[in-house]
């Protein structure tokens, strides 16, 4: 099974963390882009967020990577971080081939 961004499902998700999805939160966090997954084997729901963030801390240069938070299930409310920090979206798909 291939793994697809769902462009319904992050609709959904900003429905339910509009402030999340502001100008000012995006540009805070240095985020690039969002997008929705489902993991292929639990299904469950997951925001998927390329982004800076903290790279470029102690004159480091800045450094795109990817995070996945994971959601409510019932409410698709944002929660947690997940730990791993990923390199490119092919490890992010990986980890949800997984999750």
């Amino acid at each position: 099974m291939t793994l697809a961004k769902s462009k319904t499902l992050l609709r959904d998700i900003r429905a339910a963390n509009g402030h999340w999805f502001s100008l000012g939160n995006k540009r805070f966090f240095n985020d690039v882009s969002y997008r929705g997954y489902y993991g292929k084997a639990t299904g469950k729901a997951y925001l998927v967020r390329s982004t800076y963030a903290w790279t470029d801390m102690f004159g480091k240069t800045a450094r795109l990577h990817w995070k996945i938070n994971n959601l409510n299930q019932d409410t698709l409310e944002i929660e947690s971080l997940n730990d791993q920090e990923f390199q490119d979206i092919f490890a992010v798909k990986a980890w949800l081939r997984d999750n």
